[in-house]
């Protein structure tokens, strides 16, 4: 009996098991390195030889316009517009579709009846709308922000309406029994069971908000980095293309590290709260 302990234990060590995931994590990150420089190296070799230079550009131009532009004060003010553009887009959009969404929630026969305007809405290209927003808006940050927050709005609206729904209903009853308020129900039972839903509709939409801003950049702009993307690419500028490009991946796996970050802490706090609820029911 011992001796099978002992194999178990040895099987089961956290040491052990902590050693394998940093190995893991040393080997993923190793490939990822030399999945880089491969792709850095086919590129830099190839350009010129395999592919003319004047569609893919090379490592070293791009990292020439790249050095260029951070030594630029315009492109840090190109990059500050964006960043509003899109922070108030991804917020108003953000908070408006978990607002709807949770109201909706709660008043199905409003939700049925709007459902198929919200669908055909939704069904609208946002680019066709850039006109419209010109004339209601203007050609200042406006546009920008609205075009941005359509894109977050639907998304973050349908994730936290289909969330809501879906919360056990066993558990609401439950709560209902021992004699809970209608608040105290949404704060402890539904806002946790629905929260993995809308921090995904957030973490999803994330990327959009940035498409949006860049596509009103695109079409209606004197500043930010879709104006600079739009200003290399239709000079024929390749490696400033892609150096924009590489800018905004950039921006977009910050803005992602942020949002996974404070998905695990409310994730957490999700657990933490559901651990409450069973423990008082």
């Amino acid at each position: 009996m011992s001796e099978k302990t002992a194999h178990d234990t040895d099987i089961y060590d956290p040491d052990f098991a902590r050693r394998a995931e940093r190995t893991y994590r040393r080997l993923v990150l190793g490939g990822q390195g030399l999945l880089l420089v491969g792709i850095l190296l086919l590129w830099h070799f190839g350009s010129g030889v395999l592919f003319d230079p004047f569609y893919m550009g090379s490592p070293l131009g791009v990292a020439g316009v790249l050095l260029a532009d951070l030594t630029s004060p315009r492109f840090y003010n190109d990059l500050w517009v964006t960043g509003v553009e899109m922070g108030l887009g991804y917020l108003g959009g953000g908070i408006g579709g978990i607002v709807l969404g949770v109201a909706l929630a709660q008043w199905r026969l409003a939700a049925d009846i709007l459902d198929p305007y919200f669908s055909a809405l939704n069904s609208i290209p946002r680019i066709a709308l850039a006109p419209l927003l010109v004339i209601w808006f203007g050609i200042d940050l406006m546009p920008k922000i609205v075009l941005a927050a359509t894109l977050v709005f639907f998304l973050t609206f349908y994730c936290t309406l289909s969330g809501i729904r879906e919360v056990d209903k066993a558990l609401i009853n439950v709560a209902r029994v021992v004699g809970s308020t209608e608040r105290q129900i949404f704060r402890h039972v539904i806002l946790p069971g629905a929260s993995a839903w809308i921090i995904s509709g957030l973490k999803m939409s994330l990327p959009y908000a940035l498409i949006g801003v860049i596509v009103g950049e695109f079409l209606i702009a004197s500043s930010g980095l879709g104006y600079r993307l739009n200003a290399y690419s239709t000079s024929y500028n390749t490696n400033g293309t892609f150096a924009m490009l590489l800018v905004m991946m950039a921006l977009m796996m910050g803005l992602n590290a942020l949002v996974s970050l404070l998905e695990r802490r409310a994730l957490r706090w999700r657990g933490d709260v559901l651990d409450q609820n069973a423990a008082a029911y």
